[in-house]
């Protein structure tokens, strides 16, 4: 499927602090099914973010925030100081289709990074959903293809099914190597804020990808109420030279 979107605007390649580059595009659900939890998405987003303030690698980070639903709306990768807690619903779940193109976007931006540092970085795909496919233009066959294509990149790739609508078995079908059920609502903000962030801190300061192993140094299970099946994990060596 062809994008409509030129990716290439949204890039915005600084100059990272290290060749230890890390880049992670976050995609969010916001369809009207989300509609009561805008702001403990924003609030999760500004916990997200402020967990990086004294972080060391932080200026070596690039953090997409995109989101979707009847469409796509790709956000520019930024330093995660500069990262936006702007979210709004509204629409249905295109969601195999969010994840094509979510897919394109995060590689397109590692190939424009690699372009210009020289050096390939490392990628972690984050998909949040609160619901299966609703007037959804793509096949999960297709959603299936990009996750391979990103898995056989040596990309990390993570799917969070938040609420009850969906659950993690879904993402484990589309073939992500890490999955996480967020089942109580009211902890998204924790979720974010901690366990998303740690693990993302600690993707960055490892020398591989975590893949399956994502959230494994975090809480696996707390009483805020989500727990990690992480699944289909990839072989650590099953690296590529090349996006």
């Amino acid at each position: 499927m062809a994008s409509r979107f030129n990716f290439s605007e949204l890039g915005n390649v600084y100059d990272f602090s290290s060749d230890n580059i890390n880049v992670f595009l976050i995609v969010l659900d916001s369809s009207s099914s989300m509609s009561d939890d805008v702001d403990n998405v924003r609030l999760g987003l500004k916990s997200y973010k402020n967990e990086f303030e004294n972080f060391y690698e932080a200026d070596s980070i690039a953090v997409g925030v995109s989101s979707f639903d009847t469409s796509y709306y790709p956000g520019a990768f930024k330093k995660v100081k500069d990262l936006s807690t702007d979210y709004s619903t509204g629409g249905a779940t295109a969601l195999c289709y969010s994840i094509v193109i979510g897919a394109e976007q995060l590689t397109r931006y590692i190939e424009d990074v690699a372009k210009k540092t020289g050096t390939i970085p490392r990628g972690t795909f984050i998909f949040f959903s609160d619901g299966v496919p609703c007037e959804d233009p793509t096949s999960p066959e297709d959603a299936k293809a990009a996750i391979s294509r990103l898995n056989y990149a040596g990309i990390t790739t993570v799917f969070v099914a938040f609420g009850k609508a969906i659950t993690s078995e879904f993402g484990k079908e589309i073939g992500f190597q890490a999955t996480v059920d967020v089942t109580d609502r009211t902890s998204l903000v924790k979720f974010m804020g901690e366990e998303l962030s740690k693990s993302c801190k600690e993707q960055s300061q490892s020398m591989k990808a975590l893949g399956s192993d994502f959230f494994s140094h975090a809480a696996t299970e707390s009483s805020a109420g989500y727990s990690n099946t992480t699944a289909q994990a990839l072989d650590d060596d099953d690296w590529i030279d090349e996006i």
